[in-house]
């Protein structure tokens, strides 16, 4: 029986830094461990590291994990690592190597070979490859396999991949935190990519999408066909904004809006009777009352003023790359999700934004990781539960993390 690939997988976003350890099972992630901290004031801005020394001990932490309850110890000393789509280019790239059998049989060599032409190309823009995702692999007969042909006879084997590249700047930022925490990146992934793997592991979602990912700092928006990502643009907007705004608006402190705004959000509702919300100071040394209707008129302005530009500008960018892109802009679903996604009456806020489009609102049902702040982490996870001949073939030197359980 082939032994279980446990995967330990970290994020470094603007709502905090998440780690995730656990396994692919008949296609869906299952987590051991899910955590997240969150980061000081000033180690990010709009999603780039920018105080890597400050971050590394706050990494270190999730690294050796005991659990008494569950007699259970992790070890890790390398990470799969998300990275963030800023910059994000993804080209197709088809290249071609000889066997190196005698008999022409297909090992793993191989596709490591053949990987690595992939990973040589040049890349433009100053951007470096971060991840490379087969499409296909064809042998020098034609046939076509989805998965590394392993065993099958053949002179020659090209492999027909997408490859995601990202500035190098951003790249060497984030594996450098990592490094000085006191582990290894054994492989990085595109966030977008890895949660196009999660939606793909879930069948009642459609294959082809427009995905809204709403974070803290970060919007991403991104084009997906045939459970891929083909395009994502970002902008520096998220639910904190909402909760400085709500701050401002009422003269509170940010830690009283973002309660305000989990807890009640945007209800228009109507009610024969409704209590406030909280009391505020009406600017005159008294206090006035804070309802519903004044909380709604705020988080209507933030997506009406601040993310609806933003939004439709995104569509605009997406589409217009795309050989027949209105036809697409009109019919692809939506599926919106990230933490922000979980604020109370957001359908109503977006649907309109979008024409009533189809509209999904996507929280992973996986027991231990309920949180669409999981996405990337469990995406990732499902996306190395299947050997398919990654930049994870041309590693070496990386230790394996471990999982045992204690005796008692």
């Amino acid at each position: 029986m082939e032994k279980t690939k446990v995967t330990a997988a970290l994020e470094i976003a603007s709502s905090g830094a998440k780690f995730a350890v656990g396994y692919c099972l008949n296609n869906r992630p299952i987590i051991l461990y899910y955590g997240k901290k969150k980061l000081p004031d000033g180690i990010l801005k709009d999603g780039k590291i920018i105080d890597p020394e400050r971050l590394a001990p706050i990494l270190a932490s999730f690294f050796h994990l005991e659990d008494e309850e569950l007699s259970l110890k992790i070890s890790a000393d390398n990470v799969s690592l998300v990275l963030p789509p800023l910059g994000l280019q993804i080209y197709q790239n088809d290249k071609t190597t000889n066997v190196v059998a005698s008999d022409s049989r297909i090992d793993r060599i191989d596709i490591s070979n053949v990987m690595a032409i992939v990973r040589k190309e040049s890349i433009p823009n100053n951007n470096v490859v971060v991840d490379i995702v087969p499409d296909d692999f064809v042998l020098q007969n034609g046939k076509v396999f989805s998965n590394p042909p392993i065993g099958e006879r053949s002179d020659t084997l090209t492999v027909q991949a997408k490859v995601h590249t990202l500035p190098e700047k951003i790249v060497y930022a984030f594996r450098h935190a990592i490094e000085n925490a006191g582990v290894r990146v054994r492989r990085n992934s595109v966030a977008t990519y890895c949660v196009s793997q999660l939606f793909a592991s879930d069948k009642a979602l459609p294959e082809n999408y427009v995905y809204v990912d709403l974070g803290a700092r970060l919007t991403t928006v991104s084009l997906i066909g045939n459970t891929q990502p083909y395009a994502s643009v970002f902008y520096p907007v998220g639910s904190d904004d909402l909760t400085e705004d709500i701050a401002a608006a009422f003269g509170i402190s940010e830690e009283e809006a973002n309660l305000l705004k989990e807890k009640y959000g945007y209800d228009t509702r109507e009610h024969k009777y409704a209590l406030p919300l909280m009391s505020i100071d009406d600017g005159e040394g008294g206090k006035k009352a804070l309802t519903q209707n004044d909380l709604n008129q705020v988080i209507a302005s933030f997506f009406k003023e601040r993310l609806s530009s933003l939004l439709s500008a995104a569509f605009n960018s997406l589409f217009a790359r795309q050989p027949n892109g209105d036809s697409l802009r009109e019919r692809l679903p939506l599926i919106v999700s990230g933490g922000g996604s979980l604020l109370n009456g957001l359908s109503q806020l977006l649907k309109p934004l979008f024409n009533n489009r189809d509209y999904i609102h996507f929280v992973p049902n996986i027991l231990g990781a309920r949180d669409p702040g999981a996405n990337n982490l469990l995406g990732l996870i499902v996306a190395e539960g299947v050997y398919r001949g990654t930049l994870e073939d041309n590693y070496h030197g990386v230790s394996t993390l471990s999982r045992n359980q204690r005796e008692e």
